[in-house]
């Protein structure tokens, strides 16, 4: 019977889990949480320049007056004037551009992602007006948030929509005329509609409504709601709920409720002060203060909790940036990382916690000041006092501070289990997103085109970015690995052996190889990388000498950015001088596509490497373009054979015919030919019988770390060979 209730636990879980990554995967809900993260600069700016300004301590208002004038105040003012005086205008640009970025990539229809934030900013102000008497400025601030997010999502799927009716696009009629201007024509139309359109909504609600102001209008409905509860506890209870549910949305709930909290709560908290004036006992429980210091701690209420969650599980290590990066704000109960960068705001998984928590934190300190454990609450508390401070100074009791402690505790234990769930969560999606960047990538190279992952503004793009930043910390701290596949004679004798890059990452494993070049590239790393490469492939020369393998080699990859920098071949020298190894141990191995480039510096550097003793090799011959042209240019020790020819060898004469031909020329020429890709023991044969004799492929070994090449060296060549081959198809994949 227990047994069986866990399964359904776990099953509704499991329900849970995949719900949840359904709903954030909804393309409205990720864009306005993907443009809320993107205001993360403009809200933490602001809300520090207003620490500045309500620091609650009075030696430092003095020193501050003392050294910057009485004024000093008014510069912190214009930053937050700045910033989160206008939250709501960088909310409609941000939400707006994030939001037709997805559509774009989702459609493949073209629209200047600037023209339609522009346009949706300019129907949110003509939703409200400037010229009208009862407009205010703070419409544009922080409480303008929740309309300015429907505004955005509103504004821009209407553009979006018109401007994909090709009879309101207006086609630009002189030849030669720019993209931006085309784009500029195009949108007439769809701009003047969308903004007729909310400029006709402001008119219809002063006409029909007699709504002047949106947000006043919805502060008044909340505090005529208020008046009408006559239960206090239930209304406490109500006032915390509709807070953080306002918060979720995206509105700032204190803000949202400020008069409902002027016009009962301070009102409260004055008369607890005059009955302790008049030497009796205080009253009222429920008071701003109480709110302040014992639900919301500051203004950050559950997010402390949320905090103490995500460090005690350590297991999301972006979590845990985000966590820690928002440490020191969150100290001055400073929480828009918290709410904005997880995000908290429309995220589904947090919605029961983000709510639940206040709740159970209203209920016990209603209880623990009820019960007569902790004193009322006498004193205003400034918003920035530090938790466990404000709380003492609230109450003037110890007390205060341990009721406080009490509820982070018990905050802390409820968000736990959703901290979990959001691992889950974000570790699936991640793994998803991930697939997508390798899938998207393993196209563009299928279709020989040009990379650009980092340039693109969507979620591959943003994925590509974070990689390469994590490619960059892990080849700081050395952490790249080598595999070594070996290259084998047709006795079995092993001669020499390919060093492969193996980039194992902390969250998706071992990354394809190629992308991980690929990003090395695009992020200007590919120098460090390749000599870090080289240095590996180097000191493993000189263990397996200090070992007794001396006649070992160990080919490497270069690329044609590594052959162009001027410092490469001195490096080179220097890395084979430290480890007191010979030039010819190391060889170096091109492609095609290097040598395409026909780059001055490029032939200078493979001179200077040959000039050095080492020998050369050239990948992937026979692929096309002018292979017979470079063996001319280049002067090459080894050519291996193009993999697409060892595939077909057994069922396609004309790729026998041209490996033929290879081997005769090489012969002619005096170059060694490698074949690599040989998986099977005909393919092996025919290449004997055809006069290859070296073999780098499957059949022997896939890429097998030093330690079971050296085992598969000495002759234990079916027990690590089958080893290997299992590492490998861990792996998911022969990479």
């Amino acid at each position: 019977m227990h047994k069986r209730r866990w399964i359904d636990f776990t099953e509704m879980i499991s329900h849970y889990t995949k719900l949840m990554e359904r709903a954030g995967e909804n393309l409205l809900l990720a864009s306005v949480r993907r443009g809320l993260i993107l205001m993360i600069p403009i809200v933490l700016i602001g809300s520090i320049a207003l620490l500045f300004t309500s620091f609650p301590i009075p030696q430092y208002r003095d020193l501050m007056a003392k050294v910057f004038g009485l004024d000093w105040e008014n510069f912190f003012t214009y930053v937050h004037d700045g910033t989160i005086g206008i939250l709501s205008l960088a909310t409609v640009i941000c939400i707006s551009y994030s939001l037709v970025t997805e559509l774009e990539n989702r459609d493949k229809l073209r629209i200047n992602p600037i023209i339609v934030s522009s346009v949706a900013l300019c129907s949110f102000i003509a939703l409200f007006g400037i010229s009208k008497d009862e407009f205010e400025i703070t419409n544009y601030g922080v409480t303008g948030v929740f309309v300015a997010i429907l505004a955005a999502v509103t504004a821009t799927l209407l553009f979006y929509k018109l401007s994909s009716i090709k009879a309101l696009r207006i086609r630009p009629f002189a030849d030669g005329d720019s993209l931006s201007f085309s784009n500029a024509v195009a949108a007439i139309i769809p701009a003047a509609i969308t903004i007729a359109l909310f400029a006709a909504a402001n008119q219809s609600l002063f006409a029909f409504l007699n709504i002047s102001d949106i947000n006043d209008f919805l502060a008044e409905v909340l505090y005529n709601w208020f008046s009408n509860i006559g239960n206090s506890f239930l209304r406490a209870l109500l006032f915390i709920f509709l807070i953080h549910f306002l918060w979720f949305l995206g509105i700032h709930g204190s803000n949202m409720l400020e008069h409902v909290a002027q016009s009962i709560y301070v009102p409260a908290l004055a008369v607890n002060q005059n009955l302790i004036n008049a030497g009796d006992a205080p009253s009222q429980i429920f008071t701003k203060t109480f709110f302040d210091t014992f639900v919301l701690m500051g203004g950050c209420g559950s997010t402390i909790c949320l905090i103490i969650a995500v460090f005690m599980l350590k297991k999301n290590r972006n979590q845990r940036r985000i966590a820690k990066f928002s440490l020191f704000p969150l100290i001055f109960n400073i929480n828009e990382l918290i709410v904005f960068g997880f995000p908290l705001v429309l995220n589904p998984i947090y919605l029961i916690p983000f709510i639940l928590v206040p709740l159970l934190l209203t209920v016990t300190s209603f209880a623990a000041l009820s019960l007569g454990l902790v004193p009322f609450t006498v004193q205003t508390v400034e918003w920035t006092t530090p938790v466990f401070i404000n709380g003492y100074y609230a109450t003037g009791s110890v007390s205060g501070c341990l009721l406080q402690l009490f509820n982070l505790i018990l905050g802390t234990l409820c968000y736990i289990p959703f901290v979990k769930l959001s691992q889950a969560v974000s570790a699936s999606k991640m793994k998803k997103n991930f697939e997508g960047v390798c899938a998207e990538f393993k196209k563009i190279e299928r279709s020989n085109k040009r990379h650009n992952l980092l340039d693109r503004q969507d979620v591959i793009g943003s994925l590509a970015k974070a990689l390469a930043e994590d490619l960059k910390n892990d080849i700081r701290k050395k952490r790249m690995v080598l595999f070594y596949q070996p290259q084998v004679d047709y006795e079995g004798n092993v001669f020499c052996a390919e060093a492969l890059l193996r980039w194992k990452h902390t969250n998706y494993g071992y990354v394809y190889p190629p992308l991980v070049i690929a990003l090395a590239e695009e992020y200007q790393l590919i120098d460090g990388l390749g000599l870090e490469i080289i240095e590996q492939a180097c000191s493993t020369l000189g263990q397996m000498k200090a070992l007794g393998f001396r006649d070992m080699a160990i080919s490497v990859n270069i690329t044609a950015s590594q052959l162009e920098n001027e410092e490469f071949p001195p490096k080179l020298r220097q890395l084979i001088k430290k480890y007191q190894i010979s030039p010819k141990a190391l060889k170096i191995e091109i492609t095609e596509q290097v040598a395409l480039e026909n780059d001055k510096r490029i032939k200078d550097a493979l001179g200077a490497i040959k000039d050095m003793g080492m020998e050369l090799e050239m990948d992937d011959f026979g692929m096309g373009h002018s292979s017979l042209m470079y063996l001319k240019e280049y002067n090459f020790d080894t050519i291996k054979l193009d993999g697409s020819l060892v595939r077909e060898i057994s069922a396609n004469v004309n790729c026998r015919d041209i490996i033929s031909s290879i081997i005769y020329l090489s012969r002619s020429l005096n170059y060694a030919v490698l074949a690599e890709f040989v998986e099977t023991e005909e393919q092996r044969q025919i290449l004997h019988d055809l006069g290859c004799d070296r073999y780098q492929g499957y059949l022997y070994s896939p890429a097998i770390p030093l330690e079971e090449l050296l085992a598969y060296i000495e002759g234990s060549k079916g027990h690590y060979k089958k080893s290997a081959m299992i590492k490998e198809n861990d792996w998911g994949k022969r990479l």
